[in-house]
């Protein structure tokens, strides 16, 4: 299949995906050049509800969102005169997210002309992400008409305001000794735990553990602290625990994204009728608690988790915190003190970071062919305090070096030209991968390409694969390859 009917065949399967297969071909669709400029192209043409639904949902992502503003802000004008409803709505979303400043007078003289009433809402919340949503939406008077409709209004028109809301804090918490943690790798977060002398006790959530919540500041590898308020529609329960934590009368969200589509709604404005009744009021844009719907039960996750502050900026295709924290901790029985350490396609320097953190090396060095990268590097490096070189190049020709490690989130899916590119660079890479590596020396490679990394391990004899361990990440299922470099005889 050419490139530009496989980029239209992953749009118009995306349309009708959810869940994990969404996630999945949103990732492969992100690697891409000039995504943000294919599905615009798209967005006028007969898939444009497709494409429309792509774009936003890639733009909730700050490095795609980012490279798209300038594009939206071009295109407004046709976006907001897209004659299908569906479309016109995600086209308001696709708005919100990239360019509310730049295009807010012209979103709201489009509120006023728009007799479309389920897409109304899609403009006031694009209003809502400007600096200033009072300024537009104060004396906005939600019109009578079918129930549904003006519920949807009304919701979007209080998410909006609230917006403008100052961002609350919970104040001195008093929680509970434990608390549920979940995971992208559960063996990482054991062997983590088990490092620090963590106590873990089991969980009755799927993907998590428990260990003390004192011991939350000492561990990388978990994704969100979750603590137990009460089974749904126990209200009464959920609102005295907050309270009794010292949240009593604080404002929350709610977070539903583990149920099916179709009950989502429902559930959310379950929990915000049943909360008001006890006093808590629900402000998704300015909140203290965040209130989880998982396993008929409700959780809370408390905002303020600053392990990964270091990230101020990332790229398409940017690899998880976790994921990179929980890699190097697999990793580190194969490292050793003062290493030197190589990323040759460093990205945002996530890896680099996370194996700075979990034990001291001599030197990182980091290479990625995108100038994007390196900038974003840079800005990840100085907040990070931990120092790095960085080098704007090729990892297949920049200067000679001998690295006691090798790391890296690999290459994968259908980059640039497709598989075939990848087919070449993994063969080029692991070659070179010998040459880079001193005798005794590993390499740590995540990728999705496991059998182009099989075959072309296979072509190097002084390489020997010790390990392969299963990821999530993402929709997909990367493999990370921890592999040595033999003495030379």
């Amino acid at each position: 299949m050419l490139h530009a009917e496989e980029f239209a065949a992953l749009v118009k399967r995306y349309k009708t995906q959810t869940g994990a297969s969404a996630k999945a071909t949103l990732q492969r669709l992100q690697e891409f050049p000039d995504v943000h400029q294919r599905l615009m192209d798209m967005a006028f043409g007969p898939d444009q509800r497709a494409a429309l639904r792509a774009l936003a949902d890639l733009c909730r992502k700050k490095a795609v969102r980012e490279a798209a503003a300038p594009l939206v802000v071009r295109e407004a004008d046709k976006l907001m005169a897209i004659e299908d409803n569906k479309a016109r709505k995600t086209a308001f979303a696709l708005i919100g997210l990239c360019a509310p400043d730049a295009c807010a007078d012209k979103l709201a003289d489009a509120l006023k002309r728009e007799r479309t009433r389920f897409v109304r809402p899609s403009i006031i919340l694009a209003l809502g992400n400007t600096r200033t949503p009072a300024a537009y939406l104060n004396g906005y008077v939600v019109e009578p008409g079918e129930p549904k409709h003006v519920t949807a209004e009304y919701e979007a028109l209080k998410k909006a305001l609230g917006k403008a809301a100052a961002p609350q804090t919970p104040g001195e918490l008093r929680l509970p000794d434990w608390c549920d943690v979940t995971y992208i790798k559960r063996s990482a977060l054991v062997a983590e735990a088990g490092a620090l002398g963590v106590p873990c006790q089991p969980s009755v959530l799927e993907d998590a553990m428990r260990v003390p919540t004192a011991d939350l500041k000492r561990l990388r590898c978990y994704l969100d602290a979750l603590y137990d308020i009460g089974a749904m529609g126990d209200y009464e329960s959920a609102a005295r625990t907050l309270s009794a934590w010292g949240c009593e009368g604080r404002q929350y969200r709610v977070e539903a994204g583990a149920l099916p589509p179709q009950q989502r709604r429902e559930a959310i404005r379950a929990v915000s009728v049943g909360m008001s009744r006890w006093g808590f009021e629900d402000n998704p844009s300015a909140y203290a608690v965040e209130i989880r719907l998982l396993d008929g039960r409700m959780w809370a996750v408390f905002p303020g988790d600053d392990r990964f502050a270091y990230r101020k900026q990332s790229i398409p295709a940017s690899i998880h915190p976790v994921t990179a924290a929980s890699i190097m901790r697999l990793c580190r029985p194969y490292m050793k003190k003062n290493a030197r350490v190589l990323d040759p396609f460093c990205g945002s320097g996530t890896m680099l970071i996370e194996r700075a953190k979990i034990l001291p090396a001599q030197s990182l060095v980091g290479v990625d062919i995108s100038s994007a990268a390196i900038k974003a590097a840079c800005a990840n490096r100085k907040a990070s305090g931990i120092k790095f070189a960085l080098i704007h190049g090729d990892a297949l020709k920049f200067g000679p070096g001998r690295y006691d490690e090798v790391v890296s989130n690999m290459p994968f899916g259908i980059r640039v030209s497709g598989h075939a590119q990848n087919e070449r660079l993994y063969a080029a890479f692991v070659d070179r991968l010998g040459r880079l590596l001193e005798d005794g020396g590993y390499a740590f490679l995540l990728t999705q390409e496991k059998k182009l990394m099989r075959e072309s391990l296979k072509a190097a004899p002084a390489l020997r694969l010790v390990r392969e361990e299963v990821f999530e990440s993402g929709g997909l299922s990367p493999s990370l390859y921890i592999i040595k470099k033999e003495h030379s005889v």
